[in-house]
């Protein structure tokens, strides 16, 4: 396997995060001047998280690669490990504030798609990338969150956990086991902005298209903090952003502010639908990379 491609793999998939949390303005979301509502996580601590995961996409990607002639549904377990030492090493980056558990699953899995991918000489165009992807996550959503009950015996469940017992919602684990419908649309919505809107920038495409995602992402992290109320609070005020415009009108603008407002007097933070942007700037960027004897470059 190319380590040159593993590594620029890896490094777009920390490029992604990192991208989506320097845009502004994210309604209830970490941004450059804004911290999160809902627990006071600043844009350097996330950059902290972010950076330290390269290596756990590094070791996914790898893992992909290796594993090239398993049966899809058999690399998941292969890939706990490099994700349980992710995991811990973003909540040792930014001293227990972060574990980007959702950016590790989805994320993960997608480099991992990436590394098998090329292993097997295929086109990395974004749907080969989300179904392999996808086929790794076989059964996931039943093996971790259908045992569930509210009698945990002392285990502390994360805020996804807690809204699946509450209220059903699988979150990025349904994402990812479910053909990352969510992510497909976003990136969909980029491309569609990229080819209609040539007036919009990078920022204002992102924040864009976050709010397509937010308007329907069932975002356990809203549900887990605030209830179902909230969560559907959050997807209709951004479908009443995108209904004015967006980031295409000064109508939509100011609606995009009000939004961020109330969501942070609410201490109201989608942070699923954050891991969802990420993901679709990594299945939009990666096939546009150029393969080299010594591995993709941007």
């Amino acid at each position: 396997m190319n380590e040159i491609y593993v590594f620029n793999t890896a490094k777009l998939a920390v490029k992604s995060i990192i991208s989506t949390a320097s845009v502004y303005p994210k309604p209830g979301l970490v941004t450059p001047i804004d911290e999160s509502p809902l627990d006071g996580t600043d844009f350097p601590c996330l950059l902290d998280g972010a950076m330290s995961l390269l290596q756990c996409f590094v070791n996914c990607a790898s893992a992909g690669a290796d594993t090239e002639s398993m049966k899809p549904v058999d690399v998941f377990s292969i890939l706990r490990s490099p994700g349980r030492i992710g995991s811990n090493d973003a909540l040792c980056a930014t001293r227990g504030r972060l574990a980007m558990k959702g950016h590790v699953l989805c994320m993960g899995l997608l480099c991992a798609a990436a590394g098998r991918l090329l292993a097997q000489k295929r086109i990395l165009t974004p749907g080969a990338l989300m179904l392999t992807a996808s086929s790794f996550a076989e059964g996931l959503t039943a093996r971790e969150l259908w045992p569930l009950t509210d009698n945990t015996g002392g285990k502390v469940l994360s805020p996804g956990e807690r809204a699946y017992i509450t209220y059903g919602l699988e979150g990025c684990r349904g994402e990812a086991e479910h053909g990352y419908a969510r992510t497909m649309k976003a990136a969909e919505a980029l491309r569609r902005l990229e080819a209609t809107q040539g007036q919009l920038n990078f920022r204002e495409r992102v924040t864009h298209a976050l709010l397509e995602v937010m308007s329907e992402n069932q975002d356990t992290s809203l549900a887990a903090h605030g209830g179902i109320s909230e969560l559907m609070r959050v997807q209709e005020e951004a479908r009443e952003a995108v209904s004015a415009g967006g980031m295409l009108t000064t109508e939509g603008l100011d609606a995009v502010f009000a939004m961020d407002k109330n969501l942070r007097s609410r201490g109201a933070s989608p942070t699923g639908s954050s891991v969802v942007m990420s993901c679709a700037l990594f299945v939009r960027e990666l096939g546009s990379m150029r393969l080299t004897r010594s591995g993709y470059d941007e």
